[in-house]
């Protein structure tokens, strides 16, 4: 077996062909990707998918191959110079023509994809994924299943729809998108998505708690090491739920066993976008457990406040074991709470030096950086990685399309009911 998959807390034991999220012991933990090859190797396959052997799916689509994105990893200059920095490299994930492009603009395209391809090599193959969004991880999944056609189940708000979800193509056989109307934010479609997940004739795909999202975000620290030589000191990354990061410290622990490209592991430096921190002040508080107010509908008041909407998951890996307060913990990392006037100042200066534009949540990223060299928190001559998780959606000239509900609800709607649609439309019984 090319890979098993173990709880954090209990230990229990996974393999590959089970497609599975959550512990079976009822566990508080994540589950994490243990390969059987311990040294990094890479095979002759183009983008990110050479690192195959670290990734949870056993062979790769020829469709996939043909029409996966890809980032980019190269040492600023602009932004380097204009923060006194002697190694910065970023991490590009943008959409852009040519061999360096995600097809929709941001790195939800390398979870889509694996996501999908993982499900396919797995008991579970056939069954409809379940998937909950505020936006760029429904572009990236409504792309995806046209190439793999493969059954999937959006679940995002109404507004989210109507301002953030988009698609190349005008219809999409492949997706049924249900829309919570009302007043509704992201954590109403992930508590629904949670709810029709349950059902045995679909699979819920698991957010932050899929290793293939994970492990696939991991390729960009596999890359910027390869770069560099050697593991970067720092990693900078504006958190929603705290995939990335996570995949990216589960990365570092991977390559540490390797041994040949040190011993330390880069500190994690998360951020999020004030108001709405509910990690940001529970790691400045020093506590494992968020406030609870975040979780409350009255937070939905300060989560409209917010420029880059998408990292507001009111219910982030955040305490779990294996989580957010966990990986910090042991980078000695930090956390930063960006205002959206930092943000958008940050979005103008990168655009000016870096000559691209960027997405909201990669402007948070920035925006963290400023301030962590500002106040000290890194040295200007340390190896600083820094995601730009998406961007260059201003020079995509194919026209898109708003994708259309399939069924809208309002959130408090009997799920059994809102199942019973679902089947009837794809027929199954």
């Amino acid at each position: 077996m090319k890979y098993k998959i173990r709880c954090l807390k209990c230990g229990k034991i996974y393999s590959g062909n089970e497609y599975v999220i959550k512990c079976q012991n009822g566990c508080d933990s994540l589950l994490r990707t243990e390969y059987t090859k311990k040294k990094l190797e890479i095979k002759d396959y183009p983008g990110w998918w050479k690192y195959i052997d670290w990734l949870p799916v056993k062979t790769v689509n020829k469709r996939l191959l043909k029409r996966s994105g890809s980032y980019q990893v190269y040492l600023s200059s602009g932004l380097a110079r204009y923060l006194g920095l002697k190694h910065l490299i970023i991490c590009k994930n943008i959409y852009q023509l040519g061999i360096h492009g995600m097809m929709t603009g941001t790195f939800k395209d390398i979870e889509a994809e694996l996501a999908l391809l993982r499900i396919q090599q797995t008991k579970e193959k056939g069954k409809p994924i379940v998937v909950s969004s505020d936006g760029n991880i429904a572009i990236s999944f409504c792309y995806y299943s046209n190439v793999l056609k493969y059954p999937v189940i959006l679940v995002v708000t109404e507004e989210a729809r109507q301002k953030r979800i988009w698609s190349f193509n005008k219809t999409n056989p492949y997706v049924i998108l249900i829309s919570v109307c009302g007043n509704s934010d992201y954590s109403d479609a992930i508590t629904l998505a949670n709810k029709i997940g349950e059902d045995n004739d679909f699979v819920l795909e698991g957010e932050a708690r899929n290793i293939a999202r994970r492990d696939g975000v991991g390729t960009i620290l596999l890359d910027a090491t390869l770069f560099l030589g050697r593991l970067p000191d720092c990693y900078f990354q504006a958190l929603g739920s705290g995939p990335g990061a996570i995949g990216v410290y589960e990365a570092a622990l991977r390559l540490v066993r390797d041994g040949r490209y040190g011993k330390k592991l880069p500190k994690i430096y998360a951020s999020q976008n004030y108001p709405f921190i509910p990690m940001a002040e529970a790691w400045q508080k020093g506590a494992r457990e968020i406030d609870s107010c975040y979780q409350k509908e009255s937070a939905k008041r300060i989560i409209s406040q917010v420029y880059a909407s998408i990292l507001t998951n009111r219910y982030p890996l955040y305490s779990i074991k294996g989580g957010v307060f966990d990986i910090l913990k042991d980078t000695s990392g930090d956390f930063f709470s960006v205002t959206n006037r930092e943000a958008k100042k940050a979005q103008a200066l990168f655009r000016q030096v870096e000559g691209y534009d960027i997405e909201p949540a990669a402007t948070i990223t920035v925006a963290s950086l400023i301030k962590a060299v500002k106040n000290g928190a890194v040295k200007r001559d340390e190896n600083i990685l820094l995601n730009i998780t998406g961007g260059g959606r201003g020079k995509i000239r194919r026209k898109r399309f708003k994708v259309r509900a399939s069924i809208s609800v309002k959130k408090d709607d009997d799920v059994q009911e809102i199942i019973k649609r679902i089947k009837k439309i794809w027929g199954i019984r």
